[in-house]
């Protein structure tokens, strides 16, 4: 693990520095050294959501610390990259956003007990599966999905998966617009979440090879009809930070499912497929998928 000194890119605190994609490889050295779960914690996610979250990057103790400070929020801090005098390096940065929030339970277990207010934030729970169960879709508990997939077989005999790539920006953003349009309606899907969509999409692509993004795309009549894309939190473990399909192919999401997790996902073990942001639809949808557990996420504050 890093040493960190004259050489590195990353400030000082009280000093910050806004992350860039020029750090990602001291950033991912660091993450490597206290490997979590979540989904914030991986590479991809610090630096595809950067307009949206604006993340800034200090050091504490030897330890990389990262301040979020998106729109819709007040600021925070995400956990400190490492283990170096926590108590100290939590009171630091309490001190100067009130909160770290998306704490791990890993993280959470290592403060001293009844220090801290730690309270869950159920609504980011990440949602953890074995892909083998995803991708075969065996049992009862399955039988609507897999159906999903035959209908949309037998409809579209000659649709194509492919893998996804930067030459097929173009299609796969005007594909989310497609998507979002029936959704902007709904309370739960705000003009900033697009935002925030958009800007997200247009930077993974953006770095694609340099944040070691993969996905899939789904293409039915010649016609990019649902996509996705994720990247390595670790060697077994993927997280999928986008899916989108056509919303009027009956089935698509499904099919994009199965296809991903058969032949894009399929060297993990297990998929991250994130939180749900208390969205009552996407909380049903990931629910229904079988879980293997939440990974569990708290806000720390001062006691």
């Amino acid at each position: 693990m890093r040493v960190y000194g004259e050489k590195t890119m990353i400030p000082q605190f009280p000093n910050f520095k806004p992350l860039e994609i020029g750090q990602r490889a001291e950033i991912a050295e660091h993450l490597a050294a206290t490997p979590r779960d979540i989904c914030e914690l991986g590479v991809g996610n610090l630096f595809i959501w950067q307009d949206f979250d604006r993340p800034q990057a200090t050091i504490i103790n030897d330890n990389v610390c990262v301040t979020i400070n998106p729109p819709n929020e007040k600021p925070y801090f995400l956990e400190p990259f490492g283990a170096r005098k926590l108590k100290e390096t939590v009171d630091i940065c309490l001190g100067h956003t009130g909160r770290i929030s998306r704490a791990s339970e890993v993280f959470v277990a290592l403060l001293p007990e009844k220090v801290f207010k730690i309270n869950p934030l159920r609504d980011h729970f990440d949602y953890i599966y074995g892909t083998k169960a995803m991708a075969e879709l065996k049992g009862r508990q399955f039988d609507g999905k897999r159906n999903h997939v035959k209908k949309f077989r037998e409809r579209h005999p000659d649709y194509e998966y492919l893998p996804l790539g930067n030459a097929l920006k173009k299609e796969a953003l005007e594909l989310f617009e497609k998507w979002f349009v029936i959704r902007e309606e709904s309370r739960y899907f705000p003009k900033l979440a697009h935002t925030a969509q958009r800007g997200g999409l247009e930077t993974a692509f953006k770095y694609y090879k340099e944040l070691g993004l993969f996905g899939g795309a789904l293409v039915v009549g010649g016609k990019l009809s649902g996509f996705t894309m994720g990247s390595a939190i670790r060697a077994d473990l993927v997280s999928v930070h986008f899916a989108y399909g056509d919303p009027s192919l009956q089935g698509v999401s499904q099919t994009l499912f199965w296809e991903a997790f058969n032949k894009t996902y399929n060297d993990f073990k297990y998929a991250d497929l994130e939180q749900d942001l208390g969205i009552p639809g996407l909380r049903k949808m990931k629910l229904s998928y079988q879980p293997l557990k939440l990974e569990k996420k708290y806000e720390i504050t001062a006691a």
